[in-house]
């Protein structure tokens, strides 16, 4: 076994390490001495530590590969709901900094969906779901509330379908909710929607990074119809706070303080803004978005935000308090990422893929177009099919596993991480499947910020149940099955190793 590879050693106090396993997760804590030699190779370690350490492999398999043997045998369907990006209009009425989708049309989308393509969005369910597979829409936009008319018509259809035939569906939307059209508290309280809306911090923050279109704020307006949409609903929604962090000021902490305090979100995720800079690349690229041409080429870098001087430290200091937000007297239930690695450890189980991908996810817009990724809705060359007709070409280049990948193959968070996001990648260096460093660099980094919080962690946070995850589609449906590692012996004695879990 190599260090880096097959283990990382991690280390979180002065006197003790925390050993992840790649193979079956398995979590381990070592005193710092013996974790230092582990780093060097388990030849290095001490006779009587040695001994331990063949133990482990024996009675709790540390040496399996739980892990490669799951992914190997898996099928597409594992692991996720098979979901439906319903992509509603072109338009949208905030101005937010960092946005991917050009103001919402995405270079290409001139118009709002229409019902006609409700019909179209059923049948390519039909077709495609596995049997007896959860399916989910996702509506996203643009600002999807500015369509509430077409969400409507494709939640009674589905409440009529699962009625029918029993099809279990899930709603989630993504949404600013400057909008709350009459009767949206209704839908979503009535199809027990889960509510990912768009809002980076408290009122400063929110309105420099989210402003309205006509200059003026966003956070009041938002704030206000949080308010009004959890008295009107109580706990039949799930309401997620979707925070892009893009600034140094206020700190990571202060910001999802400000929303903590609301007391009003079930759930946080925390993305980093990504932007480009002009620096030194390998090859000047030409900024586009679908058809258009935004810039003329240019050197141009991708900049991941929790990557800049002081920011990393922000999110470590985020991570030594992160426990300390669960409160009986708040409703917050955890970061959405943070906790879906925490469940691969504690549970142990395997991201089969970075997310679903053109694998159980697929994006319809307005146009009649699908894509297998809805921030790739503006390159046509991404197209794998139409409404009327579903999938008309084959994309294998979505489904290379990370254990099939040259660099990645070889990572020590391979069955953390499921392989990087193909479409950072796409606009990094131009291939899906040729990997970002930025983005790389800060899976490790939040994965091994990740395993020392939980390593020093109290027994009554790792035993939280975190049953709910694959309801919330973490990391865009990120497919993570059980890898039936082998049980552990709670009376086996590892010293001077301590398995954690």
């Amino acid at each position: 076994m190599r260090h880096r590879t097959d283990y990382r050693v991690l280390p979180f106090s002065d006197d003790t390490s925390a050993v992840f396993i790649t193979g079956s997760h398995r979590l381990l804590l070592a005193p710092a001495a013996t974790a230092e030699r582990l780093e060097s190779g388990v030849d290095s370690l001490l006779p009587e530590e040695r001994r331990a350490w063949d133990r482990l492999r024996t009675e709790a398999g540390i040496g399996d590969e739980a892990n490669r043997t799951r992914l190997r045998n898996s099928a597409l369907s594992d692991g996720a709901d098979f979901a439906v990006n319903v992509n509603l209009t072109n338009v949208c009425n905030l101005a937010c900094a960092y946005c991917f989708a050009e103001g919402g049309d995405y270079g290409r989308i001139t118009e709002a969906m229409g019902e006609h393509s409700i019909g179209w969005i059923f049948d390519f369910v039909r077709r495609r779901a596995a049997p007896g597979r959860r399916v989910r829409f996702e509506f996203f936009g643009g600002e999807p509330l500015a369509n509430a008319g077409v969400i409507r018509k494709i939640c009674e259809r589905a409440r009529d379908l699962a009625e029918r035939e029993g099809t279990e569906f899930v709603h989630r939307i993504s949404t600013n909710l400057t909008l709350l059209p009459q009767g949206v508290e209704e839908l979503f309280r009535d199809h027990r929607f889960i509510v990912s809306v768009s809002i980076d911090g408290g009122r400063r923050v929110q309105d420099a990074n989210r402003p309205s279109k006509n200059g003026r704020g966003s956070y009041d307006r938002i704030v206000r119809n949080l308010t009004r949409l959890r008295r009107a609903c109580g706990d039949d929604i799930t309401l997620v706070a979707r925070m892009t962090i893009a600034t140094a000021e206020p700190t990571l902490t202060e910001n999802v303080l400000d929303l903590w305090r609301l007391d009003l979100f079930d759930y946080f995720q925390i993305y980093p803004g990504v932007y480009p800079v002009d620096r030194d690349t390998k090859v000047p690229v030409a900024l586009t978005l679908g058809d258009r041409k935004l810039s003329e080429p240019r050197d141009v870098r991708y900049i991941n935000h929790f990557l800049q001087p002081g920011v990393a430290e922000q999110f470590r200091d985020f991570l030594l308090h992160y426990p300390n937000l669960f409160s009986p007297e708040n409703r917050f239930k955890g970061v959405l990422e943070y906790e879906r690695t925490v469940q691969m450890i504690t549970e142990g189980a395997t991201a089969l893929a970075f997310c679903s991908g053109g694998r159980t996810y697929y994006t319809h817009s307005p146009d009649g177009s699908i894509s297998p990724c809805h921030r790739l809705v503006g390159d046509r060359s991404f197209d794998v099919g139409t409404g009327p007709e579903g999938i008309t070409r084959e994309h294998p280049e979505w489904r290379r596993t990370v254990d099939e990948h040259p660099v990645c193959g070889a990572c020590w968070a391979r069955y953390l991480c499921g392989g990087g996001c193909r479409q950072e990648n796409h606009v990094a260096t131009g291939d899906l499947n040729d990997l970002n460093r930025e983005s790389c660099q800060y899976q490790l980094m939040l994965a091994e910020e990740v395993i020392r919080m939980l390593a020093r962690s109290a027994a009554d946070y790792r035993e939280r149940s975190r049953a709910r995850y694959d309801d919330l589609f973490v990391s865009c449906g990120r497919p993570v099955v059980p890898n039936g590692r082998r049980p552990l012996d709670p009376a086996a004695d590892h010293r001077p190793f301590r398995v954690l879990c």
